[in-house]
C-alpha cells in the first residue's frame, strides 16, 4: 500500500489520550488544512479501512489497538467575532475559547469553564455543567464529510441535541470544521447549581473563576491522574420507576428532566460503596465518584473497575449505569 507522507503508521496513541492508555494506530493522519482532509479521504476510500476522528482524546476509552486510521483534528483556521456571533475552528481548545469569549464582552458559556478537549467534541457530547449546555448557543456547524468528501452545513435543528447526546454520536464521518456561536452581549449570572447560589457574581470572570475553583477541588486533573472524567451519565428513568427508588432509599439524589427523571449517577456509586474502590491498577476516586483513574498502560483495569460497577449498581439498583466516553 502506497501511503502519502502524511499517514504515519503504527503511531502509539499513548499521548494522545487522557487514560494514558498505550495502544496503536495502523495509521494516523493529522489534519488543519481541507487539503489534509481530502488525503484522508481518498485513503478512506481507496482502502475502504475504518478510521475514527480525535481531538484531545479527553472523552475516549481505547480498549484495543486501531487497525484503521487515526484522524488528528488540529484545525485552527478561524477564530472571528461577527457582533455577538463567534466563528470558531474545531481544534482549539475548548477552555481557552471559553476565556477568549470572556475577555471579548461575550458570556453565555462561562459556566462551562474548565471542561478539557477541543471545542469541536462538545457538540458531540453536547457538553453541559453548572446549569449550561453547549447546545443553547450553536447557531450552526459546518462538516466535512469523510463518506463524500462534501462540505454540509447543519443548523442546531439538524444536530439533535439531548443530554450528552447529538446526531453526531451516530453520524461519526462527518469531521466538525467550525462552529458557529450565538453568545449574549450582556452578561447575566447563571447560578442555578446548588454550588454557585451563594454567590453574587458582578461579572463573567468571577463566574469563571468559581467554577474552575469548584471543578479543582471536586475533579481530578487528567494530566497527573490519568482519567476522561465523568465515566458514567446520570441516568434517566421513568417517572414510575421513582417511587421504587425512594422507597428503597428517601434520600435518592434525582432531578426532574422533561417527563424523565434523572437520578444521579454519583450518588447511586457512593451509596453502593464505591467511592475509592480499587480494582488492580484503577481505582474510583475519593474527590468525585464518577471519575475512574487509571495507573495501567493496558486498558485491562479501567474496563475491569467500570464493569464491576456496573454491575454492583445494577443489582442494587436496578439501574444500568451507561459509559459517558466512547469505548473504542
Amino acid at each position: 500500500m502506497k501511503l502519502q507522507k502524511k499517514i504515519i503508521t503504527n503511531k502509539n496513541l499513548r499521548e494522545f489520550n487522557s487514560l494514558q492508555i498505550a495502544v496503536k494506530a495502523k495509521y494516523y493522519i493529522e489534519c488543519k488544512t481541507d487539503h489534509d482532509l481530502e488525503v484522508a479521504f481518498q485513503f478512506i476510500k481507496k482502502n475502504k479501512i475504518k478510521f475514527l476522528i480525535l481531538g484531545e482524546g479527553t472523552n475516549v476509552v481505547f480498549t484495543k489497538h486501531f487497525e484503521g486510521l487515526i484522524i488528528k483534528n488540529i484545525f485552527k483556521n478561524e477564530k472571528k467575532i461577527y457582533k455577538n456571533n463567534v466563528k470558531v475552528s474545531s481544534g482549539y481548545n475548548w477552555d481557552r475559547f471559553v476565556s477568549f469569549c470572556i475577555k471579548n464582552s461575550l458570556y453565555g458559556l462561562e459556566n462551562l469553564s474548565g471542561i478539557p478537549g477541543t471545542v469541536g467534541a462538545g457538540p458531540i457530547q453536547n457538553i453541559g455543567a453548572y446549569g449550561e449546555e453547549i447546545s443553547d448557543y450553536i447557531e450552526h456547524i459546518e462538516v466535512y464529510n469523510l463518506k463524500t468528501g462534501n462540505l454540509e452545513t447543519l443548523n442546531n435543528k439538524n444536530c439533535n441535541f439531548d443530554y450528552r447526546n447529538s446526531f453526531f454520536k451516530k453520524n461519526k464521518h462527518l469531521f466538525i470544521k467550525n462552529i458557529f456561536f450565538k453568545l449574549k452581549d450582556k452578561f447575566i449570572a447563571n447560578n442555578s447549581y446548588q454550588d454557585l447560589q451563594v454567590y453574587e457574581f458582578k461579572n463573567a470572570l468571577q463566574l469563571r473563576k468559581k467554577v474552575l475553583k469548584i471543578r479543582s477541588r471536586k475533579l481530578e486533573n487528567y494530566l497527573s491522574k490519568p482519567n476522561v472524567g465523568s465515566f458514567f451519565k446520570n441516568p434517566l428513568i421513568k417517572r414510575q420507576d421513582l417511587k421504587r427508588l425512594l422507597s428503597q432509599d428517601a434520600n435518592l439524589k434525582f432531578y426532574n428532566h422533561n417527563s424523565l427523571i434523572k437520578v444521579s449517577a454519583a450518588w447511586l456509586i457512593e451509596r453502593s460503596n464505591l467511592k475509592g474502590l480499587k480494582f488492580d491498577n484503577a481505582r474510583v476516586s475519593t474527590k468525585h465518584s464518577l471519575v475512574l483513574i487509571n495507573e495501567d498502560k493496558s486498558p485491562n483495569s479501567i474496563l475491569k473497575l467500570k464493569n464491576k460497577i456496573k454491575t454492583v449498581v445494577l443489582n442494587k439498583y436496578d439501574i444500568r449505569l451507561e459509559e459517558e466516553p466512547t469505548i473504542i
